[in-house]
């Protein structure tokens, strides 16, 4: 117990250090891994081949080898925008994959993997949204009284980055590794809306208002990472993620509004955070390590070009953090289980929200097991419940999220 006290206070004063110039994160995403999704907390961790996206540096720690590591984390959303009492929800689930590949020797290692670091699922809103309902509500505004009623409306939306990430580390010494590695990003958003309005006049009673749009970018960013062994049972995790430059050019397929909102061709920036990512683990027994992990994403280097107002509350500090903790218990040399905690600050206003995807803060709960089929295979089995504060706009607009997580992975070292 004296060395759980003795972890903790260390880590609570890492996380005072850096979360003092801190105000979790609003694009950028870590559920990429099995072992992320029963822990919530691998930044500092050094035990399968998915650290390549948590600490590139730490698979110096590995064994010998080769790795192969896929997770697929398949989420059961529950979103809603509620308007003047009336509640429209989306409840669509998604999947999000995640593959890496390690390759180390003595020395130095290479790898590589496929994730989704931002985006990753879709919406669809049968009854519409907050978005479909300010849209038909200025246009009944604007039309002298040709327009009185909203009959229906539908929103679907999807937002995928495809993250393509190489790198490499080496061991300096037994104590200290790096490492470095870039990544290339390839986005895509994409979103359906149609409204039905109702008018006093016959000819136009009914008329059916749609838009359509795809929005798509690409670029590159770089990472690198220290991978620290101070002790046989202390282990600290560091690593740095540039910005991703992304301008996103608009391909309008319809939209019959009476004043065109999207122009054909046109390029927003709206780059992908850097971030900064800490973790600290202690073996407090053989059978018993506790994990710690604070990302901190950096939203003020960013350039986001999208949005009329910074979605960025300053009263804050105007940048995203995720504070994570979790506890590993080994029974036996093939069965694992693990608990975790997770906290998301996201720094945002509710009134720059988007509101089909409520960018709201969170606590998150999760658990899993690691189980050896045979030497050298592995499974991860997790489960999750992310539970979201409820955001509320200046105008009334109640945001409300709920996601159930499942997890599973699949690793094979040869």
């Amino acid at each position: 117990m004296k060395k759980l006290f003795t972890f903790l206070g260390a880590v609570g004063l890492v996380f005072f250090l850096i979360s003092s110039v801190s105000a979790g994160g609003i694009d950028n995403k870590q559920n990429f891994s099995a072992e992320y999704l029963r822990t919530f907390s691998r930044n500092a961790a050094t035990d399968a081949a998915d650290v390549v996206a948590y600490n590139p540096a730490g698979v110096m720690k590995l064994e010998d080898g080769g790795y192969v590591n896929l997770a697929i984390f398949y989420a059961l959303k529950d979103y809603s925008n509620t308007i003047q009492g009336v509640e429209y929800e989306s409840d669509e689930p998604s999947i999000i994959p995640g593959l890496f590949g390690v390759y180390k020797t003595e020395k130095w290692a290479a790898f590589a993997a496929f994730t989704i670091p931002a985006g990753g699922g879709k919406v669809e809103y049968d009854r519409g949204s907050a978005t479909t309902f300010s849209l038909a509500s200025q246009i009944i505004a604007g039309s002298g009284g040709a327009f009185n009623a909203i009959y229906n409306q539908r929103l679907e939306a999807n937002s995928y980055y495809y993250g393509y990430t190489l790198g490499g580390a080496y061991e300096v010494n037994e104590m200290v590794s790096v490492s470095l590695g870039v990544r290339y990003i390839d986005a895509t958003k994409e979103a359906k809306g149609s409204v039905s309005l109702g008018s006093p006049l016959p000819a136009l009673d009914g008329t059916i208002v749609d838009l359509e749009y795809e929005e798509t970018a690409d670029g590159w960013g770089g990472f690198a990472g220290v991978n620290i062994t101070p002790t046989e049972e202390w282990n600290i995790g560091i690593r740095f993620e540039t910005n991703t430059k992304l301008d996103f050019e608009t391909k309008v397929k319809t939209q019959t509004l009476p004043a065109p909102l999207l122009t054909q061709g046109e390029k927003l920036r709206r780059d992908l955070p850097g971030l900064l990512g800490v973790g600290v683990g202690y073996t407090i027994t053989p059978k018993i390590l506790v994990e710690a992990s604070y990302t901190y994403y950096l939203e003020k280097n960013a350039t986001w070009e999208d949005r009329a107002t910074t979605p960025r509350d300053e009263s804050k500090g105007g940048d995203s953090y995720d504070l994570g903790i979790a506890l590993t218990y080994t029974f036996n040399p093939q069965l694992k289980g693990s608990v975790g905690y997770m906290l998301t600050d996201t720094g945002i206003n509710p009134d720059d929200m988007l509101p089909e995807a409520a960018e709201l803060d969170a606590q998150t709960v999760c658990g899993g097991i690691l189980y050896e089929v045979i030497p050298g295979l592995n499974l991860n089995f997790a489960l999750q419940h992310t539970f979201y504060e409820e955001g509320r706009t200046s105008t009334g607009i109640i945001y409300k999220k709920d996601i159930t997580g499942l997890g599973f992975g699949i690793q094979y070292k040869f």
